[in-house]
């Protein structure tokens, strides 16, 4: 096998796609879509740019809940995808195309669950639904201070009972019914079918 070394301005080689609910100082929740993102154990290892409304909640309120869509729902994440909770917006995001929207459960046609043990409330759209919250932080180095990861310690898990099979004391996650959405270079794909792009995919 021969390589080509390259300078691709995005590494998406194909993470999963998911929503990080945060709490606004009012009370309400933002929606921030992020690809970068793991879990090991209890703890969930996501990253987020310094710049945006999500960090600027979990500096003061550390509860999140990380919601994780199925295929079906691409479209409805790039409705959010260029939105940010941020009113008065960094230049270089409005170079990007961002816009500031207050509700994003509206724009993005999701409705809002009450969580049970975090603030920010839940998407009902979304299978798989985990609270948690942030036990820590560091900046990514070679950032600049622009890219930070943060460790937050899952505290509760709610899946669709259409993934589950319950038997006896037993409940397993349904693997062949679950339709996950993963971004790929800026595409968004399930199971090796396209559908559709995001709005940076040619930027």
């Amino acid at each position: 096998m021969r390589t080509q070394q390259v300078d691709f301005t995005s590494l998406y080689f194909g993470t999963p796609v998911a929503i990080l609910s945060s709490q606004n100082p009012n009370g309400t929740t933002n929606l921030s879509p992020v690809s970068s993102w793991w879990i090991l154990d209890k703890s969930i290892v996501f990253g987020l740019g310094t710049s945006s409304k999500c960090y600027e909640n979990l500096i003061e309120n550390p509860d999140i809940v990380l919601n994780i869509p199925d295929s079906k729902l691409w479209g409805n994440i790039e409705l959010i995808a260029d939105k940010t909770g941020k009113e008065y917006l960094p230049e270089f995001k409005k170079e990007m195309g961002y816009l500031f929207e207050k509700d994003k459960f509206s724009c993005g046609g999701f409705h809002e669950v009450k969580s049970i043990n975090v603030g920010p409330g839940r998407i009902k759209e979304c299978p798989i639904q985990i609270e948690a919250r942030v036990v820590g932080h560091r900046y990514l180095g070679g950032a600049g201070g622009n890219l930070v990861s943060m460790d937050a310690g899952i505290l509760c898990v709610h899946v669709a009972e259409e993934l589950l099979n319950c038997t006896n004391h037993n409940t397993r996650f349904i693997v062949e019914k679950w339709q996950p959405l993963y971004y790929i270079f800026r595409h968004y794909f399930s199971v090796g079918e396209e559908l559709g792009t995001n709005f940076r995919c040619n930027n």
